[in-house]
């Protein structure tokens, strides 16, 4: 067998635990951010949310992103995991970039 090298994701996931807030639609709800990347954020959030919108989520330090939910899982009882896809960052840019750096080694 040749060297295969295993697959890797263009833009790491890198985990985290932030509190956020999302909003949809004219609903708005606290959320915890668990893993980003520059292309994606995943959220864990107690109610769930329609797949088919666009979500705003804030996170500290001035971040704002315009994202489109990808899948929803439940993870619990309790709570819901949201795969999204950054759209557009309104706000914080350099911050985000400065949270999903993961280096490579």
């Amino acid at each position: 067998m040749p060297d295969e090298q295993p697959l890797k994701r263009w833009f790491p996931r890198r985990k985290v635990s932030l509190p956020c807030w999302v909003s949809w639609q004219d609903r708005q709800a606290p959320a915890r951010a668990v893993d980003v990347s520059y292309a994606g954020v995943g959220i864990l959030l107690s109610e769930a949310v329609d797949v088919n919108v666009e979500v705003l989520i804030q996170v500290p330090e001035g971040i704002q992103l315009r994202v489109r939910p990808l899948y929803l899982e439940r993870q619990n009882s309790e709570s819901y995991h949201v795969g999204c896809k950054i759209e557009f960052i309104e706000r914080g840019e350099q911050q985000w970039m400065n949270l999903c750096y993961v280096p490579r080694w």
